[in-house]
């Protein structure tokens, strides 16, 4: 197809006027975060306690699927794409012509007719390429959980004749800190797998 304003242009890395396997280039960070971590911690004070636990990974990156987040298209699956919000806002028009929105210019074709170059989950294709365009880096630190306890004082367990009485209040992936914003990071290239729940309890741990 040829091409029009607004598709995706590609540098021509070794100036042989041809975009091919011979312009790719090393680029971004490996799906596999090069650097895991984590920590935790309990604080205790007179009859109050506090646990929390995080853990994130740096040095990663993956690629946005376009083929699937494609708006109006789909396939047997799903028929026909609903548009994200982001693609809304931020796409090639003759009204925002920025160097680089989000999404290239809308059609009610699948982004790949145009940019075929994307096409890279195609398995009759001879070749894969991805582009730096719809990389992005998925660098993340993640609340796990955390949770607040009060213990009641002797005075009162003696009066109610209990040996222990804890009053929790406890939240399991309250938060996410990273700089993609589209969907919950660990999803991945197009967000269609199952989030990771969050959860809220409050409880009371008793014993006589």
């Amino acid at each position: 197809p040829t091409a029009m304003p607004g598709d995706i242009r590609y540098r021509d890395i070794n100036g042989d006027g041809v975009i091919d396997t011979e312009d790719a280039v090393h680029i971004g960070f490996p799906e596999t975060p090069r650097i895991v971590y984590g920590f935790s911690g309990f604080i205790n004070y007179k009859n109050w306690e506090f646990n929390f636990a995080f853990q994130g990974s740096g040095q990663r990156g993956f690629f946005l699927n376009p083929k699937a987040l494609s708006p109006f298209t789909g396939d047997d699956d799903v028929p026909d794409h609903a548009m994200l919000k982001e693609i809304y806002d931020s796409h090639w028009s003759e009204n925002n012509m920025a160097d680089r929105p989000f999404w290239p210019r809308l059609s009610v074709d699948n982004i790949i007719t145009y940019n075929p170059q994307e096409d890279w989950y195609n398995e009759d294709a001879t070749e894969v390429r991805k582009s730096t365009y719809f990389m992005r880096s998925c660098s993340f630190l993640r609340c796990t959980s955390l949770e607040l306890a009060y213990n009641l004082p002797q005075s009162i367990k003696s009066k109610i004749r209990m040996q222990n009485v804890k009053i929790f209040a406890r939240a399991n992936n309250p938060f996410l800190i990273s700089n993609f914003k589209l969907w919950d990071v660990e999803l991945g290239e197009d967000g269609f797998n199952y989030p990771i729940q969050r959860t809220f309890a409050v409880g009371l741990n008793f014993s006589f």
